[in-house]
């Protein structure tokens, strides 16, 4: 594992346009990951994207993630022991010699969550002391977290990590999912991780920087459950300013004393609700036990694409379906096939992403004890997501 402290710069420092070039070419990348119909309201959870940073030039930070405090010690690379990829980042929940001595990781999100809308968190964590991930959780907030003067233990999280779907953890230090489902206020507008124990937490520390007690994050996303919910109009405008905060060590401890006493509070745009168009596919359109579509079936889905000309379409979801007979195995190939042979076809018109699935016989509509109850299942539903 690789800790990426002070040392060369990966963009020659002397030829600053050189840097600009490397923040274009992560901001081209970071728009084309998001262009999936499934859109995180956070940037780079991965910590895939490094910030290279305003005063000393060097990959110390991950891009869109702030410390409370000064952050070479927290940013390894190392795929061994990442989550996926070869990044992820470190925070501190306590130290064998300093009293309450802990850090929070804080990023902004891209749009405002709706208020009453569920939202899920999910994230990898791991650490050297299992006991400490059960006083591990995450704050939702509308304030920045990094101007906050109360201590940290008298922070109260949104969620504990110990509260999530997945109902506790491992006793060990490899890696562990943490799903969390939150409903919204609509008026948050940062996250933040951190160790929210009231009391102390020092242990010797099984990794040798400065006596620190760390758990580590991964493969962090905030998705909207509603599937109609996408990103806010401007997301691309705001991913910019998020990745244009390069402010970290002496200069970020500056603008935290500066910024303290009256801090800014950012006005999010809430997410988009699309509106949603959708066709049934009958099996009769289709030959028997075949995905192969009749003309009949063609003139049907043309008919239903001449409709959507009139609107901005976002993207098309086709998923198929059939009854009980047969082995599942069977029933969940030719649904897909089915779904992929319709989008197939849509994509000849389109410009816009068709995601295929199949369910087999996991989703009736009817029941299949009786012939008429069967042929209702056997369908593809179409679904036109329009902005």
């Amino acid at each position: 594992m690789q800790h990426l402290g002070r040392g060369p710069c990966s963009v020659t420092v002397r030829y600053s346009g050189a840097c600009f070039s490397m923040r274009a070419l992560l901001l081209i990348l970071l728009l084309l990951s998001q262009r999936a119909a499934a859109q995180s309201l956070l940037l780079n959870g991965g910590f895939e994207e490094p910030n290279i940073c305003a005063e000393y030039r060097v990959q110390c930070a991950p891009e869109a993630w702030l410390y409370t405090l000064p952050s070479f010690d927290y940013y390894y690379i190392g795929a061994d022991r990442a989550h996926s990829g070869e990044r992820f980042i470190a925070v501190v929940a306590g130290n064998y010699e300093a009293a309450y001595f802990r850090t929070f990781v804080r990023s902004r999100l891209l749009c405002a969550m709706r208020p009453g809308k569920t939202y899920r968190l999910q994230l990898y964590v791991k650490s050297p002391y299992p006991t400490m991930l059960d006083s591990v959780g995450v704050l939702f907030s509308p304030d920045d977290p990094l101007f906050d003067k109360r201590p940290f233990p008298d922070r109260t999280p949104s969620a504990y990590f110990r509260n999530a779907r997945e109902r506790g953890f491992r006793r060990d230090s490899s890696w562990q999912r943490v799903t969390i489902d939150y409903t919204a206020r609509g008026d948050e507008a940062f996250i933040s991780f951190g160790n929210f124990r009231r009391g102390d937490w020092r242990y010797p520390s099984h990794v040798a920087i400065r006596h620190n007690n760390f758990f580590f994050l991964d493969d962090v996303s905030l998705l909207p459950l509603d599937p109609v919910e996408r990103l806010c109009a401007d997301w691309r405008q705001r991913a910019g300013s998020i990745y244009g905060e390069d402010e970290r060590h002496e200069y970020l401890d500056r603008r935290i004393r500066e910024q303290r006493e009256l801090p800014p509070r950012p006005v999010l745009p809430p997410t988009k609700i699309l509106h949603v168009d959708s066709l049934e596919v009958p099996d009769v359109l289709f030959a028997t036990n075949s995905w192969e579509l009749n003309k009949r079936a063609l003139l049907v889905l043309d008919s239903f694409m001449r409709k959507q000309q009139a609107f901005v379409l976002d993207s098309v979801v086709v998923e198929g379906h059939t009854d009980s007979l047969g082995s599942a195995e069977w029933n969940q190939e030719l649904s897909f096939n089915r779904a992929q042979s319709v989008g197939n076809y849509l994509q000849y018109s389109i410009e816009v992403p068709v995601i295929a699935r199949g369910y087999g016989r996991t989703r009736p509509v009817a029941e299949n004890r009786t012939p008429q109850g069967r042929r209702r299942n056997r369908r593809v539903d179409i679904y036109v997501f329009i902005r």
